[in-house]
């Protein structure tokens, strides 16, 4: 049987899909979860001076966890 773990504060995700300029398979870390089913997220996998925001609020359905806090 296979065993999921819910999204938690801390936890190291990655986006399976697009989400506005950032591609799918960019990972970071939950800052914060909102009851509206969303996550803040710091995008960790990208370059400092890539230019685009690292704080993102992106849907859970949109997040799987890599690695959990």
């Amino acid at each position: 049987m296979a065993v999921s773990h819910r999204i938690a504060r801390y936890d190291i995700v990655e986006l399976t899909e697009p989400l506005d300029e950032h591609a799918a398979g960019e990972r970071g870390g939950v800052l914060e979860l909102y009851e509206d089913g969303t996550a803040m997220i710091e995008l960790t996998s990208l370059p400092a001076d890539v230019g685009v925001d690292r704080i993102v609020v992106a849907p859970l359905r949109k997040l799987r966890v890599v690695q959990a806090r």
